[in-house]
């Protein structure tokens, strides 16, 4: 619990600085209303939810395995270098690099990531 109220806390003093630094924008000399109020809620939402999602991701595949067993055959995989993609999520697309793998007995190419993601 305590956990939670720090990050809270957390949240709330960037959105206040967030805020403090918006307050300067123009709204073409009109008065701000409720629905530019939650354009901003969702925009600044779907900004911290995607660096949140990448931030994630990377921790999950910054250190893939080495020799990886290949998912059709079993036989060790050959690295190949990385791949980037678009994790299609509820709150938008979220760039995912990961270690791009070979089968050097099936010729099929993995990622061993999608396993432990579950991508």
């Amino acid at each position: 619990m305590a956990r939670n109220k720090l990050i809270e806390e957390r949240v709330q003093a960037l959105v206040s600085e967030l805020l403090a630094e918006e307050a300067g924008m123009e709204l073409g000399g009109r008065r701000e209303n409720i629905d530019d109020i939650e354009n901003a809620m969702v925009r600044i939402g779907d900004l911290v939810a995607r660096e949140v999602g990448m931030q994630k991701l990377k921790l999950h595949t910054e250190h893939p395995p080495e020799h990886p067993r290949c998912p059709q055959c079993g036989h060790a995989g050959e690295r190949r270098g990385e791949q980037t993609r678009q994790l299609i999520t509820r709150r938008g697309e979220v760039p995912l690099t990961e270690a791009k793998y070979s089968c050097p007995k099936c010729r099929r190419h993995f990622f061993p990531s999608a396993g432990r993601l579950g991508a």
